[in-house]
């Protein structure tokens, strides 16, 4: 009858595309972990900025994410990676997807001392991603095709990093995780 009520100024939050929690984040967080992707994901998937301390709770409370189920981790996970801003959102939020997938912690400042290569391997991994249509499979493929560098990485007498059979360490790495 009175038309819309907006009791929490959700309105406004959507006209300023700003994702942010109702009350305090870390109660929000606390009730339901999944709260943390999906704020992840909508931000990826609308172009949205998450609100400071939303983003703040989201790092500070992101070990919550081991108490929730893989299934819905998964779902929340392949559609934030399909999100037009899914690389923003995982370099901003990269510990709290590390929650997730940790090998990927490993890629983040990795120097992959190639001519070749001027980003660290995760930054490369993000560009890799961007430039992938946005179909799970494709971006899950972008962001474990690297994963395994780190573990194959060889110097030639030049100093020159060489990353023999990482194709299929990072094959392994993404099965295990995957399952």
């Amino acid at each position: 009858k009175t038309g819309i009520v907006d009791l929490f100024d959700g309105i406004s939050a959507l006209e300023k595309g700003v994702i942010r929690c109702v009350g305090e984040p870390d109660k929000r967080f606390d009730e339901d972990a999944l709260r943390i992707m999906r704020a992840l994901r909508f931000s990826s998937v609308l172009g949205f900025e998450i609100e400071e301390k939303t983003a703040l709770s989201i790092n500070k409370n992101r070990e919550l994410l081991k108490k929730v189920s893989a299934e819905r981790l998964s779902s929340e996970l392949k559609k934030l990676l399909c999100g037009k801003n899914a690389a923003k959102i995982l370099l901003e939020h990269s510990e709290t997807v590390s929650v997730l997938i940790p090998e990927l912690s490993v890629l983040k400042g990795f120097d992959q001392h190639h001519f070749r290569h001027h980003l660290d391997a995760f930054e490369h991994t993000l560009a890799v991603l961007e430039n992938v249509p946005p179909v799970p499979e494709l971006r899950l493929a972008a962001l474990f095709h690297d994963i395994g560098k780190p573990f194959c990485q060889s110097f030639d007498e030049s100093g020159t990093g060489h990353y023999y059979g990482h194709a299929q360490k990072s094959a392994e790495i993404a099965e295990t995780v995957l399952r």
